[in-house]
């Protein structure tokens, strides 16, 4: 029997190491983010957060804890949504420059399967969160698509 509760309290003291590190990883990188003013950067280092809030959301979800799950999902998302928006605020032409383009979308596409494994998780009555969080990531992802596609406008003939 006490061979049981040492087991089970060096899982759970584990478990607050693992949390703190989580946490301590994601202070960093938000505080590299605020440093950092280019938008190619400031996209890099989201994907970097948002591989940490997946995980943190994935680890939430898994322990039955839906509503901090939710709420780190939510966190996601506006991270996401800002590195876009930086990254179309720049003004920058997304093909001929796809620095942070292509990672946030290559990051979307990822998360897109880490999601769906999230969704399985999540009872069906609490899985509206995951599925919004996906298709919110669907949409980003389709026009940071549309502006690496882009084809250049054909010139005009004089004949």
């Amino acid at each position: 029997m006490a061979v049981g509760v040492r087991l089970c309290l060096l899982v759970l003291a584990g478990g607050l190491v693992a949390g703190v590190a989580a946490a301590e990883k994601l202070e960093e990188l938000q505080e590299k983010l605020s440093r950092t003013s280019s938008p190619a950067e400031r996209a890099k280092i989201t994907v970097k957060i948002g591989e940490e809030l997946l995980k943190q959301a994935a680890a939430k979800y898994g322990a039955g804890a839906y509503e901090e799950g939710d709420r780190v999902l939510a966190e996601y998302v506006e991270a996401i949504r800002a590195a876009h928006q930086g990254l179309q605020d720049s003004g920058r032409d997304a093909r001929r420059k796809p620095a942070g383009f292509k990672q946030l979308e290559i990051h979307l596409r990822k998360s897109r399967r880490k999601l769906e494994d999230m969704a399985r998780i999540v009872p069906y009555p609490q899985r509206a969160p995951v599925e919004k969080t996906m298709e919110e990531m669907e949409s980003i992802r389709s026009e940071l698509l549309r502006a690496l596609m882009r084809l250049d406008p054909k010139p005009e003939s004089n004949i």
